[in-house]
């Protein structure tokens, strides 16, 4: 574990205690029921952790991205899906607190810094996937309104009994291309404004995804995030920060794998000895733990970057897909110390696989990672 300054290291053990007095008890039935947790989400938002990265004017702690990085990581420790309602909460708001305005940031930041509603983040859509660019959902301005029209999906958090609004990217002037998509916030409860049901996942199982229906949305002007035709660059941004709290959640799940290898291998003996006394098994998780060295680090070195401000888009993708991969490589190690009860679907490290490959694929697919930074072979 990396030092931390003195506000970090208070938000760790608090978080930690939290995590071990009101969740780590609580969140498997909400697991294997695939319900959202709603009290334990606004018992933890109303302690302020929701509002770690953001601006104490607003009711955040200030800590940025390396402050919500360790609140991700922490929490993956315990259930990645817990994480996951974290960090897909931070999207929307992240892309209110850097690109919206004073008021927006009054009316819907605060709420979440204050742990009274969570946002969700409307870009991917039906035909596109990583396609983010080629977006369908429209927006018309009507006089001081725009009304919008069109479908999201695979939107976190949205539906929930805490969910106060969705960010949502449209096309506002379709002969501009990508430099005419726009970024809006729609409040729950908007005429027109709806969401799916949840379908059961093989990870973040209570954390909801659903669609998001736009039917002729009329909202104000004043919901508009930044300039007319800065959503793209909005979005890549925010989706580029994320990246790291994907990572985050990787390396703590990493971490939650290694931890249960540990406690089933040294009560589980083999031939006289401990399981993990045979290099068989203790030679992969070796590899395990210098992967969660180097992925500690990358994370560290990311949020660095992007709090202060240095261009962090390559960085962020690297560090994404090697703690994604790390992810998925310790929990397939971590069933297999396991044995034959790695299997058994109530066996903890059995759902570690689900949780780890949805971390290869939100915030842009492993390939999408690779085709950011590949680009550095032609600069």
């Amino acid at each position: 574990m990396l030092d931390h300054t003195e506000d970090e290291a208070m938000l760790v053990d608090a978080v930690e205690r939290f995590c071990r007095e009101q969740l780590a008890d609580a969140l498997p039935a909400h697991s294997r029921e695939h319900r959202f947790p709603t009290e334990l989400v606004r018992a933890f938002g109303e302690l302020g952790y929701l509002g770690t990265a953001y601006d104490p004017a607003y009711g955040g702690a200030g800590l940025g991205t390396r402050g919500a990085a360790l609140v991700a990581e922490i929490l993956a420790r315990t259930d990645p899906s817990f994480a996951a309602v974290f960090l897909c909460n931070s999207a929307p708001a992240s892309l209110i607190a850097r690109f919206g305005s004073d008021e927006q940031k009054r009316e819907f930041l605060e709420p979440v810094c204050a742990g009274r509603m969570i946002g969700s983040f409307g870009v991917t859509e039906p035909h596109g996937g990583s396609d983010v660019a080629n977006i369908r959902t429209k927006a018309v301005r009507d006089g001081d309104d725009w009304i919008l029209s069109g479908a999201k999906i695979f939107s976190t958090n949205a539906g929930t009994p805490l969910h106060g609004f969705s960010t949502v990217v449209a096309v506002t002037d379709p002969d501009k291309g990508p430099k005419g998509l726009t970024s809006f916030v729609v409040p729950v409860g908007t005429r027109g404004f709806s969401v799916g049901r949840p379908a059961a996942k093989i990870g973040w199982r209570f954390a909801d995804s659903v669609e998001l229906y736009f039917d002729d949305v009329r909202i104000p002007d004043r919901y508009r995030i930044g300039d007319p035709g800065d959503g793209l660059k909005q979005v890549l941004s925010v989706l580029s920060i994320g990246r790291v709290l994907v990572a985050a959640t990787g390396l703590g799940l990493a971490r939650r794998a290694i931890d249960l290898s540990i406690a089933h291998g040294r009560d589980r003996r083999l031939f006289g000895k401990s399981i993990l006394e045979h290099q068989g098994l203790a030679f992969p998780l070796a590899d395990v733990l210098t992967g969660i060295h180097a992925a500690e680090l990358m994370v560290r070195h990311s949020a660095m970057l992007v709090d202060s401000g240095r261009p962090f888009r390559n960085e962020t993708s690297k560090t994404k897909l090697f703690a994604s991969q790390l992810a998925v490589d310790a929990a397939l190690k971590a069933v297999q110390v396991h044995g034959a009860l790695g299997v058994f679907e109530d066996c903890p490290a059995a759902s570690l696989i689900g949780e780890a490959k949805v971390l290869e694929i939100v915030e842009g697919t492993s390939e999408i990672q690779r085709m950011v930074i590949a680009r550095e072979l032609l600069a």
